[in-house]
């Protein structure tokens, strides 16, 4: 690129446009919301208006199909509303009310432990370090519940926000290429090819991811409740709703998910416990070996170090919120270094 006018609009604009996130990042909620839903439901409406106009239903416009598509998603979460949510916060609120007291037994497992395993042998230090880590995972798991609750509470609290989701995933999913042409035509002539390119990437990427990571969510959350209540490990639903969660934090997101049934069935003896472990290195194992290729490919081409570069910035940043957006954002910005800071050299292979 020549560094002329043209050259620093484009960062003046570019500039501007991250200083307004920075400066009211909250906005960005209803619309990342609007985004999520209308990748999954453009599918659906494209399915409807595609069987409307093979049955010639007359006077069929695409903004019916957006509708209908609206419709199922409502029944959809309906259905979720009743069979799955209700059922959770009862059993969540009692997982919660059972924290304080699965923290007290696991102090008075440690000596069983020792007796059983002869930790007694090991030095002082060792032990208070195992005391340590113990005591660390529990009030870990009781600030899991405690965020949890508080999460639940604040995304009532954003209510009003979401109250613009439906019109915003409407005119998303009638004229969201108006707004990327609207937006590739700021620059000159010469560049709307490059970046007609470059968004459609950036759309294909996002797409994937987003279908991809529920998918796998919907899946580990599923494997992981079942083998909870095979196990006959307390709060399966809890669990199996807390690995769909933490499955969307990149590596340790499943560590995350395996400490509280872990705790659980510590609880219940030190063979339940080894079984809950075995069966989370299998699920994982499984999970990175065939699962996750498989839904994702090599779509999200991301070095771990930069995942985890990605995670760590994420988190310090934006908290739990990060950590979950950070694969994506980092895929994007993989995206845009390499047709933007490499421009010519893409541009003479292309």
């Amino acid at each position: 690129m020549k560094w002329g006018v043209e050259f620093w609009m484009r960062v003046a604009i570019t500039a501007g446009f991250v200083l307004l996130l920075f400066l009211a990042p909250s906005v960005l909620f209803p619309f990342i919301v609007s985004l999520v839903i209308t990748t999954l439901l453009n599918p659906v409406a494209h399915r409807v208006y595609y069987y409307a106009q093979k049955w010639k239903i007359p006077h069929f416009p695409y903004d019916f199909a957006i509708l209908a598509s609206f419709a199922i998603f409502i029944a959809v979460i309906y259905f979720i509303a009743v069979h799955i949510f209700v059922p959770f916060v009862t059993e969540f609120q009692a997982f919660v009310k059972s924290v304080p007291g699965m923290l007290a037994a696991v102090q008075q497992a440690i000596p069983q432990l020792e007796e059983q395993y002869h930790l007694s042998l090991m030095p002082p230090e060792a032990k208070s370090l195992l005391a340590r880590i113990l005591q660390d995972i529990g009030e870990y798991t009781l600030k899991i519940a405690q965020f949890s609750l508080s999460a639940i509470f604040s995304f009532a609290s954003t209510v009003v926000q979401l109250i613009v989701v439906p019109f915003i995933t409407f005119y998303m999913m009638k004229k969201g290429g108006y707004f990327v042409n609207a937006f590739i035509h700021i620059f000159p002539d010469r560049y709307h090819r490059h970046l007609e390119e470059l968004f459609k990437e950036i759309h294909f990427v996002l797409n994937a991811y987003i279908r991809g990571q529920l998918l796998l969510s919907t899946l580990m959350g599923t494997v992981v409740f079942i083998g909870m209540m095979a196990l006959h490990i307390p709060y399966p639903l809890v669990i199996g709703l807390l690995a769909a969660i933490v499955e969307t934090i990149p590596l340790i997101g499943p560590i995350i998910g395996a400490i509280p049934p872990v705790l659980l069935g510590l609880l219940q003896g030190t063979t339940v416990m080894f079984q809950v472990i075995i069966f989370y290195v299998i699920v994982q194992q499984v999970d990175g070996h065939f699962v996750m290729p498989k839904l994702m490919g090599s779509i999200i081409n991301v070095h771990p170090v930069s995942i985890i570069a990605g995670v760590l910035i994420g988190g310090k940043l934006f908290g739990v919120v990060g950590t979950i957006i950070a694969v994506p954002l980092v895929a994007v910005l993989q995206i845009l270094l390499k047709h933007m800071w490499f421009y010519d050299r893409y541009k003479n292979v292309r």
